[in-house]
């Protein structure tokens, strides 16, 4: 009610008409509303505006009363799902408010800030029981929407028929994973949104109503924790950086739960160390039942014992739907876009690409590779790409109708301008992101993007960098962190006219299969299959890398891998390779030296040296790399 106004008295000038008094009170027009018109007006506001009008007439607390009474859907968050409810709610405040709401039937915003874990007596506030207690005061109730771990553990416990509503967001994830983050998920749990980040979590059972399964920085805690893995409803499965088994056997289980699952379209796994060869296994048994065929994104990074068939097979089953794919970078090679090639299939659909993919997780990270093994995550190598130009023309030939091309660390890349050929024109190529490709040309970088009639965007990062002096003699790429052997891989020694060479890499390329400690990624992987099994990850390995182009050119095949995969550990600092005479011998270390992949001191992924090469006239040169307390990398040269 406002304040009275004074009644104003006009007089009467040039016989002006007498204008009518402003009333003394202004009308109450809420007042004069139905208790219909006033419950239907509410539904436009928030909650808390709504219980805020009790106080205000007698005729808007009883509009209040009549709209709870019959309210079934009620967000104590108003729409916004990252905030958390109002406070000030104890439990018997808490449980007056539902009372209130006999017919509600999905509560959302059920997001407290703090909650205990148990009631105190004497002592008023807001706990866990407290909350069950009124939620069960809902006869009606089926859903509620929450983002803390105990109250939906305990929702699924004592009202196991109420759905957990939208997406479940855990808050408070964390890594290292805080130990009071603990999530035990029951056999059919419903739940159709399932968003973890940094949870201790003993398994993840069969979960039928399950659509989307989002797992980041989760601690698996059982020795098998997909043993009764089975979600047939699932449409996104997302597993980043998770500690579990380091048996990849256990995996097996997964995988193919994951084929069960007719509707999946985004698989994503990050450091995930199942078993070499099984998604091959796992689509040649599903794919007459649609296993993987619906699949529209495939993102693949630092799993340890993936094979280039896996990603294959994947890749050909979901043809029809596929628009992107990330390959991490040991897959990263000419032999699969080879494969894929003769297999001359179509991608209607495919759009983005990004070849030598990392997780920035492990880009941004400061921690070591020893660190994250001793936190629980798959102890991973991972070596740059080494697809070559003549992958890169693959490429497009594969996937034509391809928009999106990202390429990260791959030093083998050299003339942009031989991508292109009659059958490979990139005409829908708009966005090309290059990061750390240091051997590529610039002239041919210019050549290439002039005759690419649909870009629009360019991102260029530590790009086209001068070779340190001798770099070119001997092949390699500047700052990249490969040494001789491995850039030998790419028959790139255009440069080097020594007779010599020829000779010097047959010695190298026969020295490194007799050394015993080649691959300690394959070393482990060995360790984990069968006899059978190994032969069999062996034949498929050279099925798909064993191709020769129609140019004549031949492709790195699997021995070569292994030089590759062995000797991109040699030791030299950034931008600062030394090429030293033709001629080399092998010195076994007694004791690894630890460098980082690529120049990275951002990325935790490290190198172990087991060798170093010194020139045949004595002359020795090599640097150590050691990491202390988060300062540079240090360097020391012997002469």
């Amino acid at each position: 009610m406002g304040p009275r106004k004074k009644s104003v008295k006009t007089c009467l000038m040039n016989n002006e008409i007498v204008e009518e008094a402003i009333p003394d009170e202004t009308k109450d027009y809420m007042n004069q509303l139905s208790h219909e018109v006033l419950c239907h007006i509410f539904r436009y506001l928030p909650l808390q505006d709504i219980m805020c009008m009790e106080c205000l007439s007698r005729k808007l607390k009883e509009a209040v009363t009549l709209y709870l009474r019959v309210v079934r859907v009620v967000d104590l968050c108003a729409g916004r799902w990252w905030e958390y409810m109002p406070s000030g709610f104890t439990d018997s405040s808490f449980l007056t408010l539902l009372k209130k709401m006999p017919d509600v039937e999905q509560l959302y915003g059920l997001h407290p800030r703090y909650l205990e874990r148990r009631r105190v007596r004497g002592h008023e506030a807001f706990s866990i029981p407290g909350v069950l207690e009124a939620l069960q005061a809902c006869p009606n109730l089926v859903g509620v929407e929450t983002s803390h771990l105990e109250l939906v553990e305990s929702i699924w416990t004592y009202m196991p028929h109420v759905h957990i509503l939208g997406k479940f967001r855990n808050r408070n994830g964390a890594f290292p994973i805080p130990p009071e983050n603990k999530l035990k998920i029951p056999i059919g749990a419903k739940i159709q949104t399932l968003h973890l980040v940094g949870v201790n979590v003993p398994e993840i059972p069969c979960i039928p109503m399950l659509r989307h399964l989002y797992m980041k920085w989760v601690r698996l805690t059982k020795p098998q924790p997909f043993k009764d893995f089975l979600c047939i409803s699932l449409r996104t499965f997302v597993m980043r950086n998770c500690a579990g088994p380091t048996n990849s056997l256990k995996y097996v289980p997964l995988v193919t739960g994951l084929a069960s699952a007719r509707n999946l379209e985004h698989l994503e796994m990050v450091r995930v160390p199942f078993l070499g060869g099984l998604i091959q296994h796992v689509v040649e048994d599903s794919w007459r039942s649609g296993g993987f065929r619906n699949l529209h994104t495939i993102v693949l990074g630092a799993c340890k014992n993936a094979l280039e068939v896996d990603l294959g097979y994947l890749i050909i089953t979901a043809a029809r739907r596929l628009h992107e794919v990330r390959i991490q970078p040991s897959l990263t090679k000419d032999g699969v876009f080879s494969a894929l090639k003769m297999a001359e299939l179509e991608f209607p659909q495919f759009e983005t690409l990004h070849l030598g993919y990392v997780d920035e997780f492990l880009l941004q990270s400061r921690m070591a590779n020893a660190d994250l093994v001793k936190y629980g995550l798959a102890d991973v190598v991972e070596n740059p790409g080494i697809i070559t130009d003549i992958g890169m023309k693959a490429v497009n030939e594969v996937f034509s109708c391809i928009k999106y091309l990202a390429i990260y660390n791959c030093p083998h890349l050299h003339n942009p301008y031989n991508w292109i050929s009659d059958h490979s024109r990139w005409t829908r190529l708009v966005d090309i992101n290059l990061v750390r490709c240091h051997a590529l040309k610039l002239d041919s970088f210019g050549q290439f993007i002039e005759l690419l009639p649909s870009l629009e965007f360019i991102s260029l990062d530590q790009m086209f960098r001068e070779p340190p002096k001798g770099c070119a003699r001997v092949g390699l790429s500047a700052g990249t962190g490969i040494g001789v052997s491995s850039a030998l891989v790419s028959n790139q020694n255009s440069n080097n006219d020594n007779d010599n060479n020829a000779q010097n890499n047959a010695n190298i390329h026969d020295n490194n299969h007799n050394h015993p400690d080649d691959s300690d990624e394959e070393n482990d992987f060995r360790q984990d299959l069968q006899p059978g099994e190994q032969q069999f990850a062996a034949d498929a390995l050279n099925e798909m890398e064993d191709m020769v182009p129609e140019d004549g050119e031949v492709v790195a095949a699997s021995g070569q891998e292994t030089v590759a995969h062995s000797q991109a550990v040699i030791p030299v600092d950034v931008d600062e390779e030394q090429a030293g005479p033709s001629g080399l011998q092998r010195v076994v270390k007694p004791t690894p030296i630890t460098v980082h992949d690529s120049e990275s001191d951002d990325e935790e992924d490290s190198l172990e040296l087991q060798e170093v090469w010194i020139p045949k006239n004595g002359a020795r040169r090599y640097s150590e790399r050691e990491e202390k307390s988060g300062e540079s990398v240090q360097s020391r040269e012997l002469s």
